[in-house]
């Protein structure tokens, strides 16, 4: 019995490369997309994790107030907010320095005037007691993603982590008027003031460490 040796011809082998062409050109971008997806979610439910996270020691007194240690961070009175840098907070497990994007929190040293530090706002909006307590975050990272404004931890969503903002020559968010940080106040610099937080007007008290 003869046997057959024929292997696939020329135009064989072309149509499939062809047709794997096609395959990948359409899983690609899906694949990328799905990523994106997935790192954005991160994002958000981190942003919401170091607030969680913040509180439990805020409320205890464990923090206290920038300059000086002897003195606890003070709950904000009614129309008033203190602040938490995200930087302080301490995590069972994860990481407060890079983004889910693989690329590091905005900080002090990256430009004096950047107001998307990662930040947890506590603004008491009623009566001075606990359950008056609302919880708002800002955060951005080096290479454009993260929440531009506050916004409060329970009304925080997906769509709110915006990615690829425009960034100038030292990495910062926010140089394109059209995509900047709009945040109301830096961070590390903040001081006695009336800002608007979450649509309300509140009076600046104190920075917590």
């Amino acid at each position: 019995m003869k046997k057959n040796n024929k292997g696939f011809t020329l135009i064989e082998l072309l149509a499939v490369i062809v047709i794997l062409g096609i395959l990948m050109m359409t899983a690609i971008p899906a694949v990328t997309k799905a990523i994106a997806k997935s790192r954005k979610n991160t994002y958000w439910q981190n942003m919401k994790s170091y607030a969680k996270s913040a509180a439990t020691p805020f409320l205890d007194g464990e923090y206290t107030v920038k300059g000086d240690a002897s003195s606890s961070c003070p709950y904000p009175g009614a129309g008033e907010f203190v602040v938490i840098p995200v930087s302080i907070v301490e995590l069972e497990q994860g990481d407060t320095t890079r983004s889910s994007f693989k690329s590091k929190y905005l900080n002090s040293t990256d430009n004096d005037t950047n107001n998307c530090i990662p930040t947890i706002v506590v603004a008491n909006v009623g009566a001075y007691n606990k359950d008056n307590l609302q919880w708002f975050v800002v955060g951005m990272d080096q290479t454009g993603n993260g929440i531009t404004n506050y916004i409060n931890i329970n009304k925080l969503g997906l769509n709110d982590v915006r990615t690829g903002l425009a960034t100038n020559t030292n990495g910062v968010a926010g140089t394109d008027d059209a995509k900047k940080c709009v945040a109301p106040f830096n961070p590390n610099t903040v001081s006695s003031g009336t800002y608007t937080i979450g649509g309300k007007n509140l009076k600046y008290k104190a920075t917590c460490q």
